[in-house]
């Protein structure tokens, strides 16, 4: 579909999903390429909708004229919930709330929404990195070093992307921000955070650019040294237990 019939599309939904659910719906609207019109044929449609507490609404997918559509539902407790007690998915939710256009309900309250999820406190979000940790980037890397033990080399550049994902929302965490893009473009706007490893940007880039298996290993080292490098100077602890024992269970 060309951007205008998938933007038509998207008004058309929503304002079925208004008329079916007129005492449910909070707020509705688009988000993505279609949203920025930055779409291409090739290009998904997005739909957010935020609907009162306890709401039948749900989410679905579907394909429509080989267009993969998305109508993402969030309960609005769920929603300041989660803005509010932040984890590694507070900054996508955020990343979507700044850009979404507002299709239906108040702009104003998501304006308030944005407002809320800014206003909590750093170290809500240092506890949650330190938190998180454990399940970010440790278990991804050494990923890597398992493909070359097992001979497994075309799944290293695999790995590698998982360990930049999760670092990047790591980071996010750590600079309480959140990015707009996906993939590449994504891993690129951390580069504007104060906050980040050193050499982040060189190697982030050397690694998109190689696709040598020893050398993806090599660089991978280098940034998840520099990253807990990094994160020890910024105070943030996880502990690394030696006892069985000693586990918070």
């Amino acid at each position: 579909m060309k951007h205008e019939e998938r933007a038509q599309l998207a008004r058309d939904i929503m304002a079925r999903m208004v008329a079916k659910y007129p005492d449910d719906i909070v707020l509705g609207g688009v988000y993505g390429s279609t949203a920025t019109g930055t779409d291409t044929e090739w290009s998904d449609l997005e739909l957010q909708f935020v609907v009162r507490d306890g709401s039948k609404v749900r989410q679905k997918q579907f394909m429509f004229k080989d267009t993969a559509v998305g109508l993402f539902v969030l309960d609005q407790g769920k929603l300041e919930k989660r803005l509010t007690n932040p984890s590694p998915s507070w900054p996508f939710l955020m990343g979507v709330l700044s850009v979404l256009r507002v299709e239906c309900g108040d702009p104003e309250q998501l304006q308030a929404w944005l407002r809320l999820g800014q206003a909590v406190p750093m170290e809500k979000f240092r506890e949650a990195l330190e938190e998180s940790l454990p399940g970010l980037v440790t278990e991804s890397h050494g990923r890597i070093h398992s493909c070359i033990e097992r001979g497994s080399l075309e799944d290293i550049g695999c790995a590698v992307i998982e360990v930049m994902f999760e670092m990047r929302d790591a980071l996010c965490l750590l600079n309480r921000r959140w990015v707009t893009h996906d993939y590449y473009q994504g891993l690129m706007q951390v580069c504007d955070f104060q906050k980040q490893p050193r050499r982040y940007k060189e190697l982030v880039r050397a690694l998109h650019a190689t696709q040598d298996p020893q050398e993806l290993a090599r660089l991978s080292d280098a940034l998840v040294s520099d990253f807990w490098q990094f994160l020890a100077e910024e105070g943030i602890k996880v502990v690394n237990y030696t006892r069985a024992e000693d586990l918070p269970l």
